[in-house]
């Protein structure tokens, strides 16, 4: 079961296990925004047994502020904004590698700008020399992870985003 947690203005914090879940709601920390929700939940306490296979989204009681975070370009963030695509070639995989479009060896950091998602192959060909020595070019353009801290974590749960859009959509329809 995977449970996002928002803070009272609707946006997301977290996602948490279950086990954190029951621990909020026993204390009475959060509300859930849907009633059979609470209800199966409720009953899965009692039985022991937290079985429930759609997303749960619960509100905090109390307002947490959360200060707007710059996301590092970690192995897992250059993954995310570049699609699991090799940046040469256009390969989708989960098998990909990190390269340095300006290599280390000539002065390139660990920027991001500077990283990509590359297949192994593309990333043998090019090795430790420009992309010009090598006749390669870029599909897209290196730049920052432009999300917020919430909808970056969002993306790696689709499942989440797609049950948070349609809540934020049925509170903006009504």
């Amino acid at each position: 079961m995977s449970v996002l947690v928002l803070n009272s203005a609707f946006q997301p914090l977290s996602v948490i296990p279950e086990r954190r879940l029951v621990v909020l709601h026993l204390n009475g920390k959060i509300v859930f925004l849907d009633e059979d929700v609470r209800r199966t939940v409720e009953a899965s306490i009692r039985t022991r047994s937290l079985q429930y296979d759609r997303p749960v989204i619960v509100q905090l009681i109390s307002n947490i502020h959360v200060p707007r975070m710059a996301l590092r370009p970690t192995r897992a963030n250059i993954m995310l904004r570049d699609e699991d695509t090799c940046q040469y070639c256009g390969k989708k995989s989960r098998d990909l590698t990190l390269d340095h479009v300006i290599p280390r060896s000539r002065g390139g950091g660990n920027t991001w700008e500077n990283l990509v998602a590359c297949c192994k192959l593309c990333n043998g060909r090019k090795g430790s020399r420009l992309l010009k020595e090598v006749n390669m070019r870029l599909l897209h353009q290196p730049k920052p992870l432009a999300q917020e801290y919430g909808g970056v974590f969002l993306l790696r749960y689709p499942q989440l985003r797609e049950a948070y859009e349609k809540l934020l959509n049925s509170y903006y329809l009504d």
